[in-house]
C-alpha cells in the first residue's frame, strides 16, 4: 500500500565546503538538481553459459555524483567549486583566475557536498557526496535577457586508505 508520506520532495538545499562542519549553502538554484550513482558490473562468463549466472555477478566500480545548477554565482567561493583556482579578494572585487599548470589539484580542492529536503511526511533526507571534486569546466552560457546558471557536477572520491568504502550516503530518517 503506497504511503504518500515516504514522497521524497524535489526541494531542498546544496551545501559545499571541506566538511559537514564548514559547508555553506548555496544561495539560489534554479533547475535544482541531481544524485546520480553510475555502477558498473562484471559478469563472470564460463563455456556453456546461455546469460547471467546467479552469484556470478559482481559490483566493480561505482561513483556517485550530486549535480547542482547554481543561479547566484558567489565569486569569494569559487575556489570551492572548481579546482586549482586563485582568488584574490579586496574590500571591492574579487579576482577569479587559474593556478595554472604548475599547480595539481590539492587536498582543498576536494569538497563535502550534501543536499538536505524532507519527505512529504517531514522527516529528513540528507544526501551527502563525500572528497568530492567538480572536474567539469566552467561554462557560463551569455544569452540576452538571461540569467548565468552554472552546473557543478561533484565526484565523490574514494581514499586510499578506505578504498573499499563507498564516499557517499544517504540518511532517511524513518
Amino acid at each position: 500500500m503506497a504511503v504518500p508520506a515516504n514522497i521524497i520532495l524535489g526541494d531542498g538545499v546544496f551545501s559545499i565546503g571541506s566538511s559537514s562542519a564548514t559547508a555553506t549553502a548555496i544561495a539560489l538554484t534554479r533547475g535544482g538538481g541531481s544524485f546520480t550513482i553510475e555502477r558498473e558490473f562484471r559478469q563472470i562468463e564460463a563455456d556453456g553459459d546461455y546469460g547471467p549466472v546467479f552469484q556470478r555477478i559482481r559490483l566493480v566500480k561505482e561513483t556517485a555524483k550530486l549535480k547542482l545548477k547554481g543561479l547566484e554565482i558567489v565569486g569569494s567561493a569559487m575556489d570551492t567549486y572548481y579546482p586549482c583556482m586563485n582568488l584574490t579578494a579586496s574590500t571591492t572585487t574579487t579576482t577569479i583566475s587559474s593556478r595554472g599548470f604548475t599547480s595539481n589539484i590539492s587536498s582543498a580542492d576536494y569538497s563535502f557536498a550534501q543536499w538536505a529536503g524532507y519527505t512529504k511526511g517531514g522527516k529528513a533526507v540528507v544526501i551527502t557526496v563525500e572528497n568530492a571534486i567538480n572536474l567539469e569546466n566552467m561554462e557560463w552560457e551569455l544569452i540576452d535577457k538571461e540569467e548565468v546558471i552554472q552546473e557543478l557536477n561533484y565526484s565523490a572520491t574514494y581514499l586510499e586508505t578506505a578504498r573499499n568504502t563507498a564516499p557517499w550516503k544517504i540518511l532517511y530518517d524513518v
